[in-house]
């Protein structure tokens, strides 16, 4: 199989011939999409949607009716046709120009990053890292979240950016359109991803359901405005970080229809997002941004999306300039409109279109659809209405960083944080029978909120929560610059100036903090040891380790996965002067913690948890939460259990679906302070009919004494099939509360239709079932089972 194609039996189409073909054809060519016979390519398609020319017929636009959207797209049609070829060209970028004879006001597409939190100065919420979030396990809270996060776009926006005294924002604030949330591209397949933390899960499904959450949270309810518009991004592929404006990602048709493709399909269809960002990278050879297959056919024509594409930035200029795919910026250009890319993240566009039409590359009418599709958003947000159209603009001011949305972050934070190891209960502790604490490690004193983060007014630190327990006020201490003031100072201090340790105090306890080491530097006697005088004698030692952004980051992947500089070391170093020593993750990756795993008593933590960090921690180290979230990738326990970082073949042993290997935690592992008893699962059918489904019901028990969340996850395996399927594939899950004694049933479905139950198959280009048996599994994780059944499939 030639490295850069679906399949070999497909002919490699050179530059030239794919400008001259408009892409569609190239496309599906270098893409496993026939050039002989659109009977061949109709059956890709799922019923009812079309491979002419235009758009698919149906119309779903989700809250949005469609009267008010087709009201919308008239009117947006309308303006365009009323401006000249000069004027069109300047409305492709992202901060488009005023056209006062038509009245048009100036308008910006990217008005920042809301990934998780307004990225601006002030007044703002930052809430856990997405990957964070994934613990939590729960779309609903999900929701209410970027629920949050949208009200604070608005009154930001009702306040216009007006510079306020105590405030120095960055990015535009006043703006309602946003390159973030959600990030769905799958590099959460191999946690040497520089940005895994971006993203939500390594399953499709729950990746689609977060996903689709924060979209629903983001754009509303209202069936004539769009309250913001978010983008789904990186589309396709986008999964290594040192390269990605280089690289071009080789991935087999299977892995990319069952993989790669569905946690953007789930976005569109389900989340009705109103923008997709077409990646830096190349798929199989062709630049994202210049897809015809991705952008139109895949994006537009088969999954009915409706909105507008925007380039990363400067993705459409890599075209030339680093995937040398085109020889001049003006084929570029053209190529990338001509593919279904909308705005430009740069200035590509506006510098070379008109080079383009000039050279009859592109037409002028290509042109107007683009347009009436970026117009339409602008339309559906209220832009050229009156001020208070909307009816968003009813939005408080007074909701920025208010008490209400620190206490929702405070609750998804607790929600989201793992209990992963717990002998002999050792966790909670008893704050009455402490006496003395030690806080020890670099990632207690800081309160870390991670990549595309806000600064806002107030962040509680490991530290701080730990304090807050006691009643012990939180001492003055210098702040710290963050990324956006100066990049090297978001990585955090490579060389500590502060004291050795620092004690505090009051009737209750005495609270120890020592850093021991930095984040990733050599041992320094005078830290090593002030760390280990304050273990000794202390009722307890909290252990803060992990990752931040002196690590992995954007642009830049990590290369292993143990705890970096001398971490590991003053594990061992503290354990063995109190063997009370409990570890807190704090990281914004996975990491390997094996000796830890093996030697202390109590684990929990996981992802940077937001502005509410260190409350959230400290609720759940001290009893008044019980933990319930659970790992929504899989924690490998070395880097050599992994596939090459650049091989896309989902089926080498990624992710939990396909690695055979042990773990050092499977997915979807998560203790709690309570137990959990699963029993009488009942199945209603005996096979799964197409068109049909079966129902499933089993009965969950609180057996501990304490309140507690489980969440019931259901999986399927397709047994007896002739090709290889996943050993188990997530189908359903769900967060149940239950008091201690308590219990309830839990339900589930399992339709024909589920994408687990199909393959791509590669001579036929399009999903099939094949017949056989499906073994059904209900558990607290992907390794620990609790009940099984079986059915029958039918094709």
């Amino acid at each position: 199989m030639a490295e850069n194609e679906f399949n070999a039996s497909q002919p490699k189409v050179n530059r030239r011939n794919f400008l001259t073909l408009g892409g569609f054809a190239a496309a599906m060519a270098a893409t496993g999409w026939p050039l002989a016979g659109q009977a061949q390519a109709r059956a890709a398609a799922p019923p009812g949607v079309p491979l002419g020319g235009g758009e698919a017929d149906s119309l779903d636009t989700g809250p949005i009716g469609r009267e008010a959207f087709e009201a919308a797209r008239a009117r947006a049609a309308q303006i365009v046709s009323q401006l000249t070829l000069e004027e069109k060209i300047s409305q492709f970028g992202t901060r488009v120009p005023a056209i006062a004879r038509l009245n048009l006001p100036a308008f910006n597409f990217y008005s920042g990053e809301a990934l998780h939190g307004l990225m601006y100065r002030g007044r703002v919420t930052s809430f856990p890292l997405p990957l964070a979030m994934g613990c939590s396990w729960n779309p609903q809270l999900v929701q209410r979240v970027f629920t949050a996060v949208s009200d604070e776009a608005w009154a930001w926006h009702k306040i216009d950016g007006q510079k306020e005294p105590t405030e120095n924002r960055f990015f535009f604030p006043g703006g309602l359109t946003f390159f973030s949330p959600p990030t769905v591209n799958m590099g959460t397949r191999d946690p040497r991803w520089g940005r895994i933390a971006e993203n939500y899960a390594e399953d499709t499904l729950l990746v689609g359901k977060l996903g689709a959450a924060a979209i629903h949270g983001m754009q509303g309810d209202d069936p004539r405005f769009l309250k913001t518009i978010c983008c789904a991004k990186h589309f396709i592929c986008n999964d290594t970080e040192d390269d990605r404006e280089t690289a071009s990602a080789s991935v087999d048709p299977r892995s990319f229809w069952e993989y790669y493709s569905r946690g953007f399909e789930y976005c569109v269809r389900e989340g009705k997002v109103f923008t997709v960002m077409a990646a830096y990278n190349s798929l199989n050879g062709i630049p994202c941004a210049a897809s015809r297959f991705l952008l139109t056919d895949l994006l537009r024509r088969r999954w009915g999306f409706r909105g507008y594409v925007v380039s990363d930035c400067d993705s459409i200029g890599d075209i030339t300039r680093t995937h040398h795919f085109v020889p001049t910026y003006a084929e570029a250009a053209a190529l990338a409109v001509n593919a279904g890319c909308d705005i430009n993240c740069g200035d590509t566009l506006q510098r070379y279109l008109g080079e383009a039409v000039n050279q009859m590359l592109i037409s002028e009418e290509v042109l107007d659809h683009s347009l009436v599709r970026s117009f339409t958003g602008r339309i559906l947000l209220g832009d050229l209405d009156p001020p208070g159209a909307s009816p968003y603009h009813a939005i408080d001011v007074s909701c920025r960083e208010s008490p209400a949305h620190r206490q929702l972050c405070r609750e998804i934070g607790r929600q989201s944080i793992v209990l992963f190891k717990n002998e002999q209960r050792t966790l909670p502790l008893d704050p009455a029978s402490i006496r003395k604490l030690a806080v020890i490690g670099p990632l207690a004193e800081y309160c870390y909120l991670g990549n595309y983060s806000g600064r806002p007014t107030q962040r509680i630190s490991p530290l701080d929560g730990m304090l807050d327990q006691f009643g012990i006020p939180t001492p003055p201490r210098p702040p710290r610059k963050d990324w956006y003031e100066n990049w090297s100072d978001h990585f955090g201090p490579h060389k500590y100036d502060g004291p050795p340790s620092m004690t505090f105090s009051n009737a209750r306890a005495q609270v120890t903090y020592a850093i021991g080491c930095t984040m990733a530097g050599a041992k320094e006697d005078a830290l090593w040891d002030a760390a280990l005088e304050a273990a000794r004698g202390a009722d307890a030692a909290l252990l803060f380790l992990g990752d931040n952004q002196q690590i992995d980051h954007e642009a830049h992947d990590r290369t292993y996965l143990h705890l970096p500089g001398m971490q590991h070391e003053l594990a061992k170093a503290v354990h063995a002067v109190n063997p009370k020593t409990i570890l807190v993750i704090v990281s914004n990756c996975p990491v390997a913690v094996i000796w830890e795993q093996e030697h202390l008593p109590a684990i929990v933590g996981g992802m940077f948890l937001g502005q509410e960090q260190g409350h959230a921690l400290a609720d759940v180290i001290f009893g008044a939460y019980n933990p319930g979230g659970k790992v929504s990738t899989t924690w490998y326990r070395h880097a050599d259990d992994l596939p090459g970082f650049h091989n896309y073949d989902i089926r080498l042993g990624r992710t939990y679906m396909y690695f055979q290997g042990v773990p050092l935690y499977p997915f979807g592992h998560g203790l709690s302070y309570t137990s959990f008893a699963y029993s009488d699962l009942r199945v209603r059918g005996e096979a799964v009919r197409p068109g049909g489904q079966i129902e499933l019901e089993m009965r969950l028990s609180n057996t501990g004494d304490r309140a507690g969340d489980e969440v019931v996850q259901f999986y399927v395996h397709v047994a007896g099939s002739t090709v290889q399927r996943p050993i188990k594939q997530l189908v359903g899950f769900e967060r149940v509360h239950l008091a201690a004694g308590a219990s309830r049933i839990v339900r589930f479905t399992l339709a024909h239709s589920d994408p687990a139950l199909c393959y791509w198959d590669e001579r036929r280009y399009r999903f099939v079932i094949e017949p056989g048996t499906v073994e059904l599994m209900l558990g607290a994780s992907s390794a620990d089972i609790r009940l099984r059944s079986q059915v029958q499939l039918q094709a």
